[in-house]
C-alpha cells in the first residue's frame, strides 16, 4: 500500500493524500488501520488533535483536509454553510454515456435515516471513453458530499464505477473480472478548492493519480 503524502500544512490545516484501502478514521467496531490513527501520533508531543474536516471511502483514494486547531474547525464548519469547498474527483465507470456532461441531481437517502432523502448534485465531464471494452474515465464535482453520493449517482444512471462490487450487477462484475485485474472501484479525490480558516486565502490542492488508477488506465485502453 503507497504511504500518505503530505500535501499542506501550516499551524492551523493538514493536507493530505490518502492512499486507497485505508480508512480516513476509525469505524464504530472497526479495528482496521486509519489515517487518523497513522496521523495523529505525529502531533501527540505538540498536544495537536486533529480533527477530520472531509472524509473518504476506504477504496477511495485522494485529498482530505483535517483542522488542527479548535479555531480552525469551527470556522471551517461556519464558512462550509455559506462557501462550500468544491471537490472534484476522478473515476472509472462502466460503459459509455451518452451525454459526455451534465448535472446529477437525484435526492439521495440520509446515511442517518433512509427514509429521508437530501438533496445531492454531483456535475460530470467524461475526459476519455474505452469503447473496445466499454468504460469511460469521468470527472465528478461536488460540494455536497453525501454517503456514496459519486456511487449511487451512476448507478442510478445505469453506470456503476466499474469493479463496486456493492453497486455494479453480478453478471456485470463477472464479465469486467476478465478483463480488469483489480477487485476495487477507482474513485480519486483530485482536487480541493478550499478557503483557508483564519487567513481567508483561497487554496487550491492537487493530489497526484495513483499508481494503481494510472495502470488500470493503461489496461483499459
Amino acid at each position: 500500500m503507497p504511504n500518505k503524502t503530505i500535501i499542506f500544512e501550516d499551524k492551523s490545516v493538514l493536507v493530505v493524500s490518502k492512499p486507497r484501502g485505508l480508512l480516513t478514521v476509525a469505524a464504530k467496531g472497526n479495528k482496521q488501520k486509519n489515517l487518523l490513527d497513522e496521523l495523529k501520533g505525529k502531533y501527540v508531543e505538540e498536544r495537536i488533535r486533529l480533527r477530520p474536516v472531509n472524509r473518504i471511502d476506504r477504496d477511495t483514494s485522494g485529498l482530505v483536509i483535517f483542522a488542527k486547531t479548535k479555531e480552525a474547525f469551527e470556522n471551517i464548519m461556519k464558512k462550509q454553510r455559506l462557501d462550500k469547498i468544491e471537490k472534484t474527483y476522478l473515476a472509472i465507470v462502466t460503459g459509455i454515456l451518452k451525454k459526455k456532461e451534465g448535472d446529477i441531481k437525484i435526492p439521495l437517502p440520509s446515511r442517518e435515516n433512509p427514509k429521508v432523502k437530501i438533496p445531492a448534485k454531483t456535475q460530470y465531464t467524461v475526459l476519455r471513453e474505452f469503447r473496445i471494452v466499454k468504460a469511460s474515465l469521468i470527472e465528478a464535482r461536488i460540494t455536497s458530499g453525501k454517503f456514496h453520493q459519486i456511487r449511487k449517482h451512476f448507478r442510478i444512471l445505469d453506470h456503476a464505477l466499474l469493479m463496486d462490487r456493492d453497486y455494479m450487477e453480478r453478471g456485470e462484475y463477472v464479465k469486467y473480472q476478465k478483463i480488469v485485474p483489480y477487485r476495487h472501484f477507482f474513485l480519486h479525490s483530485a482536487e480541493m478548492d478550499f478557503t483557508h480558516p483564519i487567513t481567508g486565502k483561497k487554496m487550491h490542492f492537487r493530489a497526484e493519480l495513483p499508481e494503481e488508477f494510472a495502470e488500470a488506465l493503461k489496461i483499459l485502453k
